[in-house]
């Protein structure tokens, strides 16, 4: 259906759409936020006390590492599918399918309590990361779906940051609810938290059945004018678009730069209780609470923060550059502490770190949609986040194996000219903004009447 229009003037001779933003618009992005808190929370749950999960089940670390890298595993294997899904389909059955894929995977782990049951484990965590692959591609697309112009930034960064305070609250809710104990305390710990897990899932499903709404009534901008009117070619051209960003190349430069960077920080966050408990060997409670704080000052706090500074200066390199200076500079800051074993600097670097680090995926996402509009939002997220999961799957097996072959200094050096690099690969990306260039053409129409 195209847009109702707007008469402009007394004669009638021009008309444009009539564009409007509307308040329920931040009802949907609430909802949003609280079924990707409640996906990502499993993330790393895992992963953050790998020592406890791994004495338990009796597993070796990998198997506990492939916890949170079978999210990484199963968006490279269904991005493109289920971006198709996407297209074809509305917003709110892609949020329902996602919240009911984590809901099965919760309920699931209620029968994988027992100590010879870490394959079912490994299967909710796989169901649970499925429907994680439909709620990475959203973000972009919700926030041009319902928000103004110069709202998508900070809209995609809020987006976003329940996906962060998600991981960063599964980080904290392990160590703080499953202890270092018995068998049997250690089992009766597990039942409660998949218990609490599985009802949230349930309730946050009844809400999004009931109140997440695809679309409004009236597109908010020029740019999704445009593409609600083209949207029938979008999806009949789905699989040609696809094709057409992977050849792109300011799309691989954005990859190697802002992708593999991000890669790295899965990398470091599936990770980081290993890395702790080599330099504080007693530091679980450390290493979940400086994850949570990581992940709310940086995926959160950063996140918004740099959100707001593109949606007001559209300087997507300069932001891009300024993020992955900052990496570097207080990755050095990070490995210094850790040699040290100053623990409170560990509690001051490593948020730094995630401050500059974590803000990279939503500006990532934006400077996609930007550059190749007007392919679809999730055409463009699909493609980069399938790239960085793979570069983060790859990062996470590296360090891996480095930290065993060479030691942990030298890997730190390895890393540190990862992020260097891409500093100066993302130095040649051509910053063309074609949303924003179609939002003031509509801005120069509207003034010209």
């Amino acid at each position: 259906m195209e847009p109702d229009l707007c008469v402009l003037n007394d004669g009638g001779a021009k008309t444009v759409p009539l564009i409007k933003v509307l308040k329920y618009r931040w009802v949907i992005l609430a909802i949003f936020d609280l079924i990707s808190i409640l996906n990502f929370m499993q993330l790393l749950q895992f992963s953050i006390i790998s020592n406890i999960v791994s004495k338990y089940y009796d597993v070796e670390d990998f198997y506990v590492d492939l916890t949170g890298l079978v999210f990484f595993i199963s968006y490279i294997l269904l991005f493109y599918p289920i971006g198709y899904l996407i297209e074809k389909y509305d917003l709110k059955l892609t949020v329902i399918s996602a919240m009911l894929l984590t809901l099965v995977g919760n309920l699931l782990k209620l029968l994988a309590t027992e100590p010879h049951q870490f394959w079912l484990i490994l299967l909710s965590q796989t169901v649970i990361a499925v429907g994680q692959v439909y709620l990475y591609s959203i973000p972009s697309k919700l926030a041009t779906t319902w928000f103004g112009a110069e709202e998508v930034s900070t809209a995609c960064a809020i987006g976003v940051l329940g996906m962060q305070l998600g991981t960063a609250l599964g980080c904290v809710q392990s160590p703080y609810i499953v202890k270092n104990d018995s068998g049997e305390s250690i089992k009766t710990q597990l039942f409660n938290m998949f218990l609490y897990q599985s009802i949230m899932s349930c309730s946050a499903l009844v809400v999004v059945i009931f109140f997440f709404r695809s679309k409004p009534a009236v597109p908010p901008s020029q740019s999704q004018v445009d593409l609600q009117q083209d949207s029938d070619a979008s999806i009949s051209n789905f699989f040609t678009t696809m094709k057409e960003i992977a050849r792109n190349a300011n799309f691989w430069l954005i990859v190697f730069s802002l992708g593999l960077a991000n890669g790295f920080w899965n990398a470091f966050g599936i990770l980081l209780n290993t890395l702790y408990l080599h330099y504080f060997p007693k530091g679980e409670s450390d290493a979940g609470l400086i994850a949570l704080i990581t992940i709310i000052v940086g995926g959160c706090i950063g996140s918004i923060i740099f959100g707001i500074i593109l949606d007001k200066t559209h300087q997507f390199k300069k932001v891009c550059i300024g993020l992955l200076v900052g990496t570097c500079i207080t990755y050095v800051a990070v490995v210094f502490t850790l040699i040290e074993e100053s623990r409170i600097g560990t509690f001051i670097a490593i948020p730094l770190f995630g401050f500059f680090l974590a803000p990279v995926l939503i500006v990532g996402f934006e400077y996609l949609v930007e550059i190749t509009y007007p392919i679809s939002e999730t055409c463009s997220t699909s493609a980069f986040n399938a790239s960085y999961n793979l570069l983060g799957i790859i990062a996470t097996l590296l360090l891996e194996v480095l930290y065993d072959a060479i030691g942990y200094p030298y890997t730190f050096a390895v890393t540190f000219v990862v992020f260097a690099s891409t500093v100066i690969i993302i130095i040649f990306v051509k910053s063309d903004l074609r949303r924003r260039d179609a939002n003031i053409r509509r801005t120069q129409t509207v003034d010209a009447s």
